[in-house]
């Protein structure tokens, strides 16, 4: 989530309510937490009662079935109502007489709309992806508050779900009750990366103008640092992005004029765009397939036209043909002892001192590799860690163990998956989804 936060809560851990006191400052992260407490909460209620998916009875959702739109073969997606690890997704009736299908999905995972994929060669499985996406004022003019004068009060985080098909081992096609549901999310999700962050100098960095490794955070605002995979290669090698605003500087892409970009939303000098600059150009598309927009570097800055060198990609000439396009900073620099790769850096998995990299003011991170060494370390764009830095302290919010920094996992993107149909080899569709009745009887 890319908001503008002290500290992003996504979960509170040992909290069963959050309580404000009288006569306190009210922080952004404190009703944040109490949200995050009730949510998990009811979560994980539903997931121990349902189980890892499963949808009630007299409103089951997502049935799968055989179809044919435009001449093209295409999968039927039935409405109504599924859980997933006590995730709810509802599937309305469409407003048009469209019938949804895999082909015309709301989410699409795959970059291009107009252009979906080829269906797998059968046997093949029918799953759904539900994961939580983060929504802001750039995307949604709607959060404004018009009678304010239209600032952004909130953003959001949306649900989204995703009908995905894949070829698996024919083997594992054996219907509902005995699909292995825990193996087959065990291979979708492959070992998670890991990763330390320190308060003070690495010592591999020579770079002159930096103070000694025993200085902690010298920054002189309070920051949220946001590490980010991008870039990530078919033999598993991955870069990543930073940012020291959480990735929250952004704004509305309005028009491409020639090596220029027409912007609007900047909101002053420190939250807006400055040259050298790294800038990721995105849209709802490329987010919701999990593709890293193109990057530019900043060259000059005028009001609202933002001109740009060093391109990592093809620039869309026309934005107004994209889904809510966004312009969103990053801020990695040149430094001595670093490639930047279109403002991204190298993941270099290490332990002690290497593959340690500093980002800025004393902050500095590390990949480490998987605790099982033997298996890699499946990385995945977006996968995100967020460092909390404070003045008063000289130090970052981070899990420690006799003083040491912990290795830990991504804080997101968590995406969560259920079986629903197998297709196969002869065209049969076999239905893989669980259902649960009403607890409720007449007596």
């Amino acid at each position: 989530m890319h908001g503008n936060f002290s500290q992003l809560i996504i979960e509170a851990p040992g909290a069963s309510r959050v309580l404000q006191q009288q006569g306190r400052v009210l922080l952004d992260a404190d009703w944040n937490a109490a949200g995050a407490v009730l949510l998990s909460a009811q979560r994980h209620l539903a997931a121990d009662l349902i189980g890892p998916h499963g949808g009630p009875a007299s409103e089951l959702g997502f049935a799968v079935g055989l179809a044919d739109v435009d001449g093209d073969p295409d999968l039927a997606i039935g409405v109504g109502v599924y859980y997933v690890d006590g995730i709810r997704v509802a599937v309305a009736p469409r407003p048009d007489t469209e019938p949804l299908t895999w082909r015309r999905q709301p989410y699409p995972p795959w970059p291009d709309r107009s252009e979906p994929p080829a269906l797998p060669e059968p046997p093949y499985l029918v799953y759904l992806d539900v994961w939580e996406r983060h929504v802001d004022a750039v995307q949604d003019d709607g959060l404004r508050e018009v009678g304010l004068g239209g600032p952004d009060t909130v953003s959001v985080a949306q649900i989204v779900w995703q009908v995905r098909a894949a070829t698996v081992d024919p083997d594992l096609l054996v219907g509902c009750q005995k699909f292995p549901v825990e193996e087959w999310r065990a291979g979708l999700v492959g070992a998670r990366p890991r990763l330390r962050a320190w308060a003070g100098r690495a010592e591999e960095d020579d770079d002159p103008c930096l103070a000694a490794p025993d200085s902690g955070y010298r920054g002189v605002e309070n920051q949220l640092y946001r590490v980010e995979i991008t870039d990530v290669d078919g033999e598993g090698a991955a870069r990543f992005l930073w940012s020291r605003e959480n990735g929250s500087v952004t704004a509305s892409w309005l028009a491409t004029d020639g090596d220029r970009l027409v912007v609007a939303g900047m909101r002053d000098r420190v939250l807006g765009f400055a040259p050298d600059d790294w800038l990721e150009l995105t849209w709802d598309e490329l987010e919701l397939a999990g593709v890293p927009g193109p990057r530019v570097r900043v060259t000059a800055v005028d009001g609202g036209l933002v001109s740009y060198a060093d391109a990592s990609g093809t620039v869309p000439a026309d934005p107004r043909l994209l889904a809510h396009p966004v312009v969103r900073r990053w801020d990695a620099r040149r430094r001595t002892g670093t490639t930047l790769h279109a403002g991204a850096l190298d993941v270099v998995e290490g332990e002690e001192e290497s593959g340690r990299v500093a980002l800025e003011d004393g902050i500095s991170v590390q990949f480490l590799p998987p605790v099982d060494d033997a298996v890699a370390t499946r990385y995945r764009v977006g996968d995100y860690w967020t460092i909390p830095a404070r003045v008063a302290t000289g130090d970052i919010v981070w899990p420690r163990t006799r003083g040491e920094p912990d290795a830990v996992g991504p804080q997101g993107v968590e995406h969560h998956y259920a079986p629903l149909a197998a297709v196969g080899a002869d065209g049969k569709v076999t239905d893989m989804r669980r259902f649960f009745t009403a607890l409720a009887r007449c007596r």
